[in-house]
């Protein structure tokens, strides 16, 4: 029997999805200039500078959350029989990335004109995000069933990601969070390669020579 698409294949690529379309349709409705140069990505999420598209971005975040909640659970499927070290690695980065997940959907109900509670939630996303990635492009590493380049740039997106935190710097988000993306991509076919590498083919049943006597 074909296996069955695995659940952190289908939310991440769900995810992706979701975030892209709804992100997009807020900026349809941006009433303003936008640019990378001068606006951060949750300003689409601003209720007084876009009032009319905040609420897509606000639900875009709160979707999101929960779809990569259930792509990092799914992330189990990459620590049967593996060793110690790889499956504390995997776990740790799936434990990171749930706190990632809730952090996300937070900055979707608190938006950024609510600048305290959205800074804070923010800064926790990115921070556990950093985590995520770099924990489970270490326990992918040595990973048979996973490509080396997906770990490779696992830790170029970390880096991404905690130069954005640190610098503060608008056109440097517009680099982490779609190189998170991309990450996400690669682990859901990582997980589906994996899945599908260990599961039993479709197709002919072996028989056994006879022996003639």
């Amino acid at each position: 029997m074909r296996a069955k698409y695995p659940v952190t294949t289908i939310a991440g690529i769900a995810s992706i999805v979701v975030c892209v379309s709804l992100a997009g349709a807020a900026y349809v409705v941006y009433p303003w200039a936008f640019s990378p140069m001068t606006n951060w990505i949750s300003d689409l999420g601003n209720t007084w500078l876009n009032p009319r598209g905040s609420v897509l971005f606000r639900a875009d975040m709160v979707v999101v959350g929960v779809g990569l909640a259930a792509f990092f659970l799914g992330l189990r499927a990459l620590t049967h029989g593996q060793r110690l070290l790889t499956k504390v690695l995997i776990v740790l980065a799936q434990l990171s990335g749930l706190v990632a997940s809730v952090a996300l959907a937070m900055t979707g109900v608190f938006s950024e004109n609510q600048e305290s509670a959205h800074a804070l939630w923010a800064t926790v996303l990115f921070v556990a995000l950093a985590a995520t990635v770099m924990l489970l492009g270490w326990g992918v590493l040595s990973h048979p069933g996973v490509p080396t380049w997906i770990s490779c740039f696992a830790l170029a997106a970390c880096a991404a990601d905690i130069v954005s935190l640190v610098a503060r710097s608008h056109w440097l988000e517009w680099v982490a969070v779609p190189l998170l993306l991309v990450f996400v991509a690669q682990v859901s076919y990582g997980t589906l390669k994996v899945t599908r590498a260990g599961a039993p083919r479709e197709g002919r049943a072996v028989v056994a020579p006879s022996v003639e006597s």
